[in-house]
């Protein structure tokens, strides 16, 4: 039986823990498969070892709001912020304050 895509990334952390898309993709495809809390722990682990990864801002802020963590997603969403605008962003500056305000 083929691996899940699932335990294709997990197994990629295995070997380099450090590997800032393969734990992007994984917490993707948790949030695919509607498993939130793990999207959001993952989405957490990845910006508590890569704070520059601007994407993974707008993904863990749209699953805590999901997840009617409001005020944790204020909190994601405040930084992913700070963090595009440093990475001249603009694009996702605009998305995070467009969930901020949904959220206000």
């Amino acid at each position: 039986m083929p691996e899940s895509r699932l335990e294709v990334f997990r197994r990629f952390l295995e070997k380099d823990p450090d590997n800032s898309f393969a734990r992007y993709s994984l917490a993707m495809e948790y949030r695919g498969a509607n498993d939130l809390e793990m999207a959001l722990k993952t989405f957490e682990e990845l910006l508590g070892r890569d704070p520059s990864y601007v994407a993974a801002y707008l993904m863990a802020g749209q699953v805590a709001v999901a997840l009617d963590e409001t005020e944790k997603a204020r909190k994601i969403l405040t930084k992913g912020i700070e963090a595009a605008k440093k990475a001249g962003n603009e694009h996702a500056v605009s998305k995070m304050n467009e969930i901020l305000k949904s959220i206000a």
